[in-house]
This record gives structure tokens, sequence and C-alpha cells, in this order.
């Protein structure tokens, strides 16, 4: 079971009801070496992902958490979303490009301690383990859609 910092127990009643899923699962089906961290800030603008993910050999991940629907969902491209809002449609950022910016947050960081970056070659002074982001969106199933509604009608299927 990965540990998850804070510990869920001091953290749930300020989690969307995704992050909480979300936390749960990551807490419950990864091995005890992973470490979790929930809305911690990072980098010098303090920005919070959602979670980072941390294992000593597989590296880092950040993930964004987004409580959608696809009803919720106007249209997507790669700079925003279109979503229907509490106040109405409003416009976005893209959530993966959101989950990006926090990753380089976190890389800029952890690149500036000589001990986490390679010394030579060319790779020097980029981290020596893999890093990575995504998104998840705990409330649309692979069985809601194959493709939502506004998706290109050539990845949706017929």
């Amino acid at each position: 079971m990965a540990i998850l910092i804070p510990a869920l127990g001091s953290c749930v009643s300020r989690m969307t009801s995704g992050e909480r899923r979300t936390a749960e699962r990551l807490e419950e089906k990864l091995d005890a070496d992973y470490l979790l961290w929930y809305d911690v800030p990072v980098g010098p603008r303090h920005q919070h992902p959602d979670f980072v993910v941390m294992h000593p050999r597989r590296g880092i991940l950040i993930l964004e958490v987004k409580d959608f629907r696809l009803t919720t969902i106007i249209g997507a491209n790669k700079q925003t979303w279109d979503i229907h809002g509490d106040n109405g449609p409003k416009t976005i950022a893209n959530p993966l490009e959101q989950a990006r910016q926090y990753a380089h947050q976190v890389v800029n960081a952890l690149e500036r301690d000589p001990q986490l970056v390679h010394a030579e070659g060319r790779f020097k002074g980029k981290l020596a383990f893999p890093w990575s982001y995504g998104v998840v969106l705990p409330n649309i199933t692979a069985r809601s859609s194959t493709a939502p509604s506004w998706a290109p009608p050539s990845s949706r299927t017929a």
C-alpha cells in the first residue's frame, strides 16, 4: 500500500469526490515503495498539482484530476477546454497542459539538485530518472463512450 502525504483522513474534507477516489485507488493499488503527495506546492510559483506520485526506480508522475462527466465537456483543443460551468459555459486550460506545466515546475526544481541529474554526457544536467504527467477523469468510463461527442468524427466509432 502506497503512502499518501498528507494522510487521507487529514485532507479528505478538501478533496473533490474524484480526487478522493483517485487517492484511495492509488494508495490501495500501488506498492509500499510509492510515495504520493496530494495538493503539494511545487516550483517558484507554488502551483498545486492534484497528485505527485514518486517511485525510487520508476520516477515521478504528476496527475491532475478533473471530475467532469461527458456532458460537462462542450469542446476541447490542445490549449483549452470549453465546459459547462456552474454559471454557464466557460473556457479552462486543457487539463493535460495544466499537468504538463506542473510537471515542468517539479522537474525544474529537482534539476537544481546535482545528486538527481546526470553529471556528464548527452543528458548532463537532466534528471537521472523518468518523469511524466497525465489527467485522471474518474467520471468518464470506457463504457460510457469510446469517443466523446465533441471528438472529431474520425475518432468516433459507429
